[in-house]
């Protein structure tokens, strides 16, 4: 109970605002989202201290989209364990997440979030002595709750997108309809007109049955019938996968 108590004050500083260093930080989720199938008792996800000589300690919990929510006020219907442990350097460590069948949507998606947050031991010896500062860092990453029996697959979904041409103010914007079941998450996006590629700096993802607006860096002259959308799609896996789709008239 010390430990738990002393990681929910971590937490909290964690969750107020800190600065994340990844150089500093040593432990690594394999993965860069994880999917839950409804039809399975239970998933894993795998962390590795990649430090070689200084243990962590780590505490885990799961948010239901709330960055700033604390693990002793989290509310979802998923148990994690172990939610707070030690990793010796170069060693791993499961996590164990299981669903309790509180009721979630079935025909769509629900999404929630993994958060892993991790501090290094407090300093003993000569170490302790001196003057010195210890940072909290806290990797989140997306949990993808999946019903079974979707009406389309996963595979499908980026292909079922619709994207049109708008304005947001004095900016152009690609508008994107997503009407499958799936969050469909973006690592690029950018307009293809008359041979010249007009960039979004926005990322982000689409919900099932949303929309989400990725506004373009510069102004679009003359749309010809051969302007589409190049696109990148992160797929389960965390790879990217290039798409393009025709714009809606």
């Amino acid at each position: 109970m010390r430990h738990f108590s002393r990681f929910i004050a971590l937490a909290g500083l964690a969750l107020a605002g800190f600065t994340t260093l990844p150089a500093d930080a040593g432990i690594v989720i394999t993965g860069t989202r994880a999917v839950y199938p409804a039809q399975s008792r239970e998933i894993t996800v795998s962390l590795t201290n990649e430090d070689k000589k200084v243990p962590r300690l780590v505490q885990a919990w799961i948010d239901d989209g709330n960055e700033k929510t604390t693990p002793d006020k989290a509310d979802v219907p998923f148990n994690l364990t172990p939610p707070v442990f030690r990793m010796e350097p170069g060693k791993s460590q499961s996590l164990r997440i299981v669903y309790t069948k509180e009721p979630l949507p079935a025909d769509k998606e629900s999404l929630f979030w993994l958060n892993v947050l991790e501090v290094p031991p407090k300093p003993t010896g000569d170490t302790a002595e001196r003057n010195s500062l210890q940072f909290a860092f806290r990797t989140r990453i997306k949990l993808f709750f999946r019903p079974a029996n979707l009406a389309s697959t996963v595979e499908d979904a980026p292909k079922q997108l619709t994207w049109s041409l708008g304005s947001q103010g004095a900016k152009q914007v690609l508008e994107v309809r997503n009407p499958t079941p799936y969050y469909v998450s973006f690592q690029k996006v950018a307009l293809d007109a008359g041979g010249k590629l007009i960039d979004s700096d926005e990322t982000g993802m689409v919900a099932p049955g949303g929309t989400h607006v990725f506004p373009l860096k510069d102004r679009v002259g003359t749309l010809d019938s051969n302007a589409q959308v190049r696109f990148s799609i992160i797929n389960d896996a965390g790879g990217f996968m290039p798409k393009t789709a025709p714009l809606k008239p």
